[in-house]
């Protein structure tokens, strides 16, 4: 469906003469519904179709193999951990090569994550579709106290995906506690978290009234590095799964 969706801006000018000889300009804006296979123009289409044969041949390379369908959703779910797990990973990468301390965890958004990951061979096109934003990972640091904040919001039903480091017990529906590598969180201690900078900045209020540290920037694109690692997994001979664990854990109630 190549449809455009387009606004043409109708300008009628009437000059008024005054001591100043200003012009006053009025408009209309109105909506104009488009389609691009009327519009007559053959080296427009024949741009975009080069254009398009183009995103097609790099969408289409495989990269690697998920032997049966990942989804993700709430409260996890295997691609959801996958993503979040792997993100640790890339964050060690980087800060092995800053000389600077490993990450502690990795926190997403759900709603981030844009689609699931069906079985089969996985394209890039694959991967555009779960992370189609331009968002770059980022490295921060937080205080424990902060860090408790922020999984002190979430609830088995709203809740955001976060790696296998973490473990939040949930009372029926509420949070309970929280460890990290199996610790409880201490409130003096800095923690190192990978994220996204759309969260960083507010998204998802994630992150509402939480006292930052230092923040780094890694100028990766994170769509971009789950396509060198699932690329480094298949030349390493792995299939990408995910599976559900105890990184989330219910505490039975008594009936």
């Amino acid at each position: 469906m190549r449809k455009i969706l387009s606004l043409i801006l109708l300008i009628s000018m009437t000059t008024l003469l005054c001591p100043a000889q200003s012009k006053v300009v009025s408009y209309e804006l109105k909506k104009v519904n488009g389609n691009c296979t009327t519009y007559n123009n053959p080296q427009l289409k024949k741009e975009l179709d080069k254009s398009k044969k183009k995103l097609e041949k790099r969408t289409s390379v495989v990269i690697g193999y998920c032997p049966e369908e990942m989804v993700s959703e709430m409260p996890q779910s295997p691609l959801s951990n996958f993503l979040t797990d792997i993100l640790v990973e890339i964050g060690n990468e980087y800060c092995q090569k800053k000389h600077k301390e490993a990450v502690d965890f990795s926190l997403l958004n759900f709603g981030g994550i844009r689609s699931s990951l069906k079985a089969g061979n996985i394209t890039i096109g694959d991967i555009f579709e779960i992370a189609p934003f331009e968002n770059n990972l980022v490295i921060v640091d937080l205080k424990g106290s902060e860090v408790r904040k922020i999984f002190r919001r979430f609830k088995v039903k709203k809740c955001e995906p976060y790696s296998q480091q973490v473990n939040i017990q949930y009372a029926g529906d509420y949070f309970y506690k929280a460890l990290i590598n199996g610790q409880e969180i201490d409130n003096n201690k800095t923690y190192r978290m990978i994220t996204l900078d759309f969260i960083l900045t507010g998204g998802d209020d994630i992150l509402k009234d939480v006292e930052l540290g230092n923040v780094d920037n890694t100028g990766i694109v994170v769509r971009d590095a789950y396509i060198k690692h699932i690329k480094k997994m298949t030349a390493e001979g792995k299939n990408v799964t995910g599976k559900t664990d105890k990184r989330m854990y219910i505490i039975p109630q008594p009936r």
